[in-house]
């Protein structure tokens, strides 16, 4: 967290677990929270923990904007997932949106944000790293959990890790499931956990879940991440392992994750 705990921080929010930390996190530690959530459901979540919170979709850049500078806030960090469903159900979008996506050749979540990043940016906004305020969730090289991964499955961690670093770097998924040293689900556009149930399905279980970050990961706007929603995924759908990049990918909520997945002597590995 900031040295003043006092400071006031933009917050805007996409999907999942890790915004609703971070903004936890500020409050307890006295941060002045201004949140702006991409939909109603994700302000609602936020709101308990900010000073002030709105709620503006991703083609409402201007809106954004407005609200940050209205509210006096220089720093800001962005946390959470947009889903990439959300791009192609855009509800009356704002001209600054409208002119930058004539603008660009890709509409991928990662270029809308970074697009964004740029415009804000532009108006004295400064996006801050996650990694600065949340290095405390990215844990190091080590197995966390009771059990540990067998000599199978580790040959699997093994096959697997490259791959899923390529496929991350081609910007197609940065999860990968694996079992006997088969690729058997890649991430896409459906996301994590769709990925992970596609997998388990597949291999009937007893199967090998990698996450990885792109070599190049732009930490102000995106970093991949992992919490009880994923290990509830894991358990249900028989997984054994999960292999995450150590130091470069998120695990929030670490207490309950090792909980659940000891529980169901799941694996949760950081290589």
């Amino acid at each position: 967290m900031p040295s003043n705990p006092t400071k006031k921080i933009g917050l805007i929010a996409g999907a999942g677990e890790i915004p609703i930390y971070f903004a936890r996190k500020a409050s307890l530690n006295g941060t002045r929270l201004v949140s702006i959530g991409f939909s109603d459901e994700i302000q609602s979540s936020l709101f308990p923990y900010s000073e002030k919170c709105y709620s503006f979709g991703i083609g409402q850049p201007s809106k954004i904007l407005e609200t940050l500078k209205k509210n006096d806030v220089e720093d800001l960090l962005i946390l959470g997932k947009v889903d990439k469903s959300v791009i192609y159900k855009l509800q009356l979008p704002d001209l600054k949106f409208i002119k930058f996506l004539k603008n660009n050749i890709s509409h991928e979540d990662k270029t809308l944000l970074l697009g964004m990043i740029e415009e804000l940016e532009k108006e004295g906004v400064r996006v801050l790293s996650q990694k600065d305020f949340l290095s405390e969730i990215y844990p190091k090289k080590g197995v966390l959990t009771h059990r540990k991964p067998s000599p199978k499955e580790l040959e699997d961690i093994k096959f697997g890790f490259p791959i899923a670093k390529k496929l991350a770097d081609m910007e197609i998924g940065q999860t990968l499931v694996v079992k006997n040293k088969s690729v058997i689900a890649v991430e896409a556009f459906e996301g994590t956990d769709k990925a992970i149930q596609r997998g388990c399905e597949l291999t009937q279980g007893n199967c090998v879940v990698i996450k990885v970050s792109r070599t190049n990961q732009d930490y102000r706007y995106d970093s991949p991440g992992i919490g009880p929603q994923t290990i509830k995924t894991l358990i249900a759908g028989g997984a054994s392992v999960l292999a995450l990049e150590a130091e470069r990918v998120m695990a929030v909520e670490q207490e309950q994750v090792l909980r659940m997945a000891d529980e169901a002597k799941v694996v949760v590995a950081f290589v």
